[in-house]
């Protein structure tokens, strides 16, 4: 059992600072417009969930951004999700604001991926519906 655990901490734990990272990356393009709706801030609070990172340290980041590094995931698979779920932040209302998309563009070039792929991104999820 205590293997269990301990391998547990390893996956909770963000010692590279890559889920602040990106949780802090999440925040930004979200207060692009100048707010974060409802909308916005559930979606948040979903992926960050899902990072392990909790609503209390969300509003942390949020109010201190200056306080998180930027840290890249090494994987490109990773980098691919964190774009990923950039673009649905910045859609989430359904509008895409044009300080948003140059946000998730300049981001896109700091995680090394090209920021057409946010385009191609946006063609994706809006072709479905």
């Amino acid at each position: 059992m205590s293997i269990v655990m301990d391998l547990m901490k390893i996956f909770k734990t963000d010692t590279e600072g890559i889920r602040r990272s990106h949780v802090k990356n999440l925040v930004t393009v979200a207060m692009a417009d100048g707010e974060v709706d409802r909308d916005e801030w559930s979606l948040l609070v979903t992926i960050a969930k899902r990072l392990g990172v909790s609503e209390d340290e969300i509003t942390t980041i949020r109010n201190n951004p200056d306080g998180v590094q930027f840290v890249p995931p090494k994987k490109y698979e990773d980098r691919v999700q964190q774009l990923q779920d950039l673009v649905s932040v910045m859609t989430i209302d359904s509008l895409i604001n044009l300080r948003e998309l140059e946000l998730c563009k300049k981001i896109s070039l700091r995680l090394d991926i090209l920021p057409q792929m946010v385009d191609e991104i946006l063609e994706r999820n809006f072709s479905r519906t």
